[in-house]
């Protein structure tokens, strides 16, 4: 686990890690929770950023890539590293109020940047106008804040495509996927004016949520 952050009064109530942790690097915290609470599972912390890590480290001895940051600077930096040592790849994210959440898997060849254009945001469920993102105060990114109980959903998802993927890693191909739980028209009426859907997601309209599989373009 790599993270060069450390636990802030910020991340309260929006974090595994709770306020006797403010001061703390998060993956020395984590890591500590985790293998405490599960003696089967080994946890080692890197605290440091996701570039200082790649420039000591490769990616042989790795199995599946996991990136929840969010960071673009992080999804360039591991692309550049597939190209040379290609591991499957999972990009988990939230969208703003947790209106949707999304797990895209790819294959080992499967690249996740085509050109110098981003994918994520053409991925997204909803057409987000721009003062609905805001700076976060504790966070290094962009950030729309989210309720507890709306990231449960969004870790499950991704949780479970994590797993299916590390159970999958001898795998010689799959195909390259976004699993994405999207909330219905509801629930973004409740939480901004005016809000649609994009296209593909239409279908979680009229539901509270509804989970879509379509193939990563």
């Amino acid at each position: 686990m790599v993270d060069a952050d450390t636990m802030s009064s910020a991340n309260i109530g929006r974090h595994l890690l709770g306020a006797d942790s403010i001061g703390q690097n998060k993956v020395d915290a984590i890591a500590q929770r985790i293998n405490s609470a599960y003696p089967a599972t080994e946890v080692t912390p890197y605290a440091m950023s996701t570039a200082d890590w790649l420039k000591k480290n490769t990616l042989v001895d790795v199995d599946v890539v996991i990136d929840l940051t969010g960071e673009p600077d992080v999804r360039v930096q591991i692309e550049q590293v597939r190209l040379s040592y290609p591991r499957p790849l999972l990009i988990g994210w939230m969208e703003p109020y947790v209106a949707a959440a999304h797990a895209c898997m790819l294959a080992a060849g499967h690249k996740w940047l085509k050109g110098a254009q981003d994918p994520l945001s053409c991925l997204e469920a909803v057409v987000w106008p721009n003062e609905v993102i805001r700076q976060e105060p504790g966070c290094s990114s962009r950030f729309q804040s989210y309720t507890a109980a709306a990231a449960e959903h969004a870790v499950a998802l991704v949780a479970e495509c994590a797993l299916e993927m590390i159970d999958n890693s001898v795998a010689v191909t799959f195909d390259s996927t976004v699993r994405s739980w999207v909330r219905g028209q509801r629930f973004l009426d409740k939480h901004w004016p005016g809000l649609t859907h994009k296209e593909w997601a239409k279908a979680a309209c009229v539901h509270d949520g509804l989970i879509l599989n379509r193939q990563f373009p």
